[in-house]
């Protein structure tokens, strides 16, 4: 049997504890072998002892590998659209109670505690691997370069202080490409960091939808350069967006699509062959979004969304096997 991945919101991110056994039960139905915990990947929600068991517990209950968990950078402010938020518009966010980021000490220094304690989540969900938002205030950044490096110290204090636990804890932290940037920041944000901070502490989530509505000219480009940093993926496709619609955020959030792979532009071809040649610990992951933010009231239409995105993911896993072998 060939190992697939999802991600444990395919259908809502309801942060209530019958909601996330459901969504568990029916990826271990469809014959999923392995999750990404992606619930609480938004927000300052810091998970307790007794709820990080629980987790693991249902987890292994339902004979799944819970080898990714998608941790959270605190609560990022923006205008809301649909279901999702933009931020208002590339700009710090001062409102934030926990933020690695922030020039204020303590928010800072909470920042850092909610990842501390979303390691601590990894650890027993039995995870090496926490992808992680690095949100640019990209705004800010092209027009100050002063600001630039004044953000960029705040972050390397954080991570600093991250490192030690983390590896401890087993765990690296992977950085995913995100939608509300510019291709040069978002580069620069990966060779800032990957020049600061080994390859056992961390490295990169390919987030494949991201990658398309921003990286226009080559959705790729991530993957040829930084393929030796592949921690983690967020594989999904989508329409991409028109390039005259670059600099509008709210095209990039519609673009964003999270449809299953092999349904809309990205070259699936072209992905598996960077995958079978990174460092990545298979089956790369899906993040999808089955009629996502609607509550599905068919469990029969669920379990066929749910097995046409296995079909994908059986797809693309025979793909990046099929290319490790031509490497060998």
């Amino acid at each position: 049997m060939l190992q697939t991945s999802i991600n444990t919101d395919y259908n809502n991110d309801i942060p209530q504890w019958p909601e996330i056994e459901h969504q568990l039960k029916c990826i271990a139905d469809a014959k999923f072998t392995h999750t990404s915990w992606i619930h609480d990947w938004d927000g300052d929600y810091m998970y307790s002892l007794t709820e990080m068991k629980y987790a693991r517990d249902l987890v292994n209950g339902y004979g799944l590998i819970a080898h990714t968990h998608h941790a959270s950078e605190g609560s990022k402010g923006g205008s809301i659209v649909g279901d999702k938020i933009i931020p208002d518009p590339g700009e710090r966010c001062p409102n934030i109670r926990k933020d690695y980021s922030s020039p204020n000490k303590y928010l800072r220094e909470a920042g850092v505690d909610l990842l501390k304690n979303r390691i601590e989540l990894c650890r027993h969900l039995g995870a090496n691997t926490m992808v992680l938002h690095m949100s640019l205030p990209y705004a800010l950044l092209q027009r100050s370069p002063q600001d630039k490096e004044d953000y960029y110290a705040e972050v390397y204090k954080s991570f600093d202080e991250v490192q030690p636990h983390a590896k401890d804890a087993g765990v690296r932290i992977a950085l995913e490409n995100l939608l509300f940037s510019t291709p040069e920041l978002e580069m620069e944000k990966f060779d800032r960091m990957f020049d600061r901070y080994d390859k056992d502490f961390m490295g990169m989530c390919y987030d494949s939808g991201h990658a398309s509505v921003l990286f226009l000219d080559n959705f790729y480009e991530l993957l040829e350069k930084h393929h030796d940093r592949l921690y983690a993926t967020h594989l999904q496709d989508t329409s991409s967006r028109a390039k005259e619609d670059w600099k509008d955020d709210v095209a990039a959030l519609r673009g964003d699509k999270h449809w299953i792979p092999f349904t809309g532009v990205v070259d699936w071809d072209k992905v598996a062959y960077w995958v079978a040649r990174s460092p990545i610990d298979l089956p790369a992951d899906f993040e999808v979004c089955l009629q996502y933010g609607t509550k599905y009231d068919n469990l029969e239409k669920e379990m066929d969304d749910l097995a046409k995105a296995h079909a994908a993911a059986e797809r693309f896993q025979q793909m990046v096997l099929d290319e490790k072998a031509k490497i060998k």
